[in-house]
């Protein structure tokens, strides 16, 4: 693919000013298309999402109270160790580095 008919893509799929899209490079635009898939991607992602729980409160018998829901939904959930994290602290604090 020729550089102009990127750019007329770049232009047309992704929204960059056309006056604007000289001043890019090549991999300025390649990467300013990524990151607009990935936007646009993640949009999708979040409407699925949205979706998935509209159904699934749509399906309960009997609904949780809204505050609730939010006060779970905001509590940060506690970060589980693995194993191999554990075997690393112990191993650590046998050098006596302590390690939090």
């Amino acid at each position: 693919m020729d550089i102009f008919a990127f750019c007329d893509q770049v232009v047309i799929n992704f929204g960059v000013d056309p006056l604007q899209v000289g001043n890019y490079t090549p991999y300025e635009l390649t990467l300013i298309a990524k990151q607009k898939t990935k936007e646009n991607q993640d949009r999708f992602e979040n409407d699925l999402c949205l979706a998935w729980h509209v159904e699934a409160f749509g399906r309960q018998k009997k609904l949780l109270k809204l505050e609730k829901v939010l006060k779970d939904a905001r509590t940060p959930k506690r970060k589980q160790i693995s194993r191999s994290d554990a075997i690393l602290r112990a191993m650590a604090a046998e050098k006596g580095v302590i390690i939090k």
